[in-house]
């Protein structure tokens, strides 16, 4: 979803300054160097975010297309939903602002992987499913999806697992944490109800007026589809290449 790639351009970008087969013509920074962590990883989103940049496994992520997309919440209270998305764009992802970077030292087992920053905004347009209630207010609906977000904070956390092949250390993915936080959240369902104006306009009302209450219940599973989706791009990047390429020598 949105933010599945802007964190993952927050790793993937932050750990992506390699040597020996990863491009020469990148920019590195030296370990545990977080100032420049930060200033290269704005450079290289703001260059290649709208192209990607396959040599050094960089995804395109402006706009960002993911095929399909779940949230589903039957925990009981006043919200129960399940929105399914599919063919959805994501946008703003190139404005992100890394605000700190913490760790990324010589010794990943012992290291600290983390990454904080924002976006001005981000926007996700697609196609939906919804299936839910609110109260007793049953929600239907399928069509054009439109949910902006505002101000967004992130932190990304990741734990590396370790393993030496010929006195190179490659990573994998343990675990890896993601938190979310818009400031507000708008959103925009077409066609609910079977396209009855009137319910689906209260409806939409509904939500952008409570949207810290839709935003807390849905985020937790916001925040696991995220953390998939990332481990998914960051193995291919650990495939790719090893700790030692992705930094200058101190």
């Amino acid at each position: 979803m949105l933010l599945l790639q802007l964190c993952s351009i927050a790793l993937l970008v932050c750990l992506g300054h390699a040597a020996s087969n990863f491009p020469a013509e990148l920019p590195r920074c030296h370990y545990g160097d977080t100032n420049c962590i930060i200033n290269v990883s704005h450079t290289l989103v703001r260059q290649y975010a709208r192209t990607g940049y396959p040599p050094a496994a960089f995804p395109q992520v402006e706009p960002f297309l993911v095929k399909r997309f779940d949230i589903s919440d039957g925990r009981s209270g006043s919200l129960s939903l399940k929105l399914n998305f599919k063919d959805v764009n994501v946008e703003g992802l190139s404005g992100v602002k890394f605000d700190r970077a913490v760790g990324f030292g010589v010794n990943p087992a012992s290291s600290k992987f983390e990454m904080y920053g924002s976006f001005p905004k981000i926007i996700l347009r697609g196609k939906y499913n919804a299936d839910g209630r609110i109260l007793i207010l049953p929600i239907r609906g399928d069509g054009d999806a439109d949910i902006t977000l505002f101000n967004p904070k992130f932190s990304v956390k990741f734990k590396p697992g370790t393993q030496d092949r010929n006195g190179r250390t490659f990573l994998s993915v343990d675990k890896l944490k993601v938190l979310v936080e818009p400031q507000r959240m708008n959103i925009k369902l077409e066609n609910l109800f079977n396209g009855d104006q009137a319910l689906g306009t209260n409806l939409n009302q509904f939500l952008n007026e409570n949207w810290a209450d839709v935003w807390s219940e849905l985020q937790p599973s916001v925040h696991v589809a995220i953390a998939e989706i990332m481990k998914s791009i960051l193995s291919t990047l650990f495939k790719r290449f090893a700790y030692e390429d992705l930094f200058l020598e101190n």
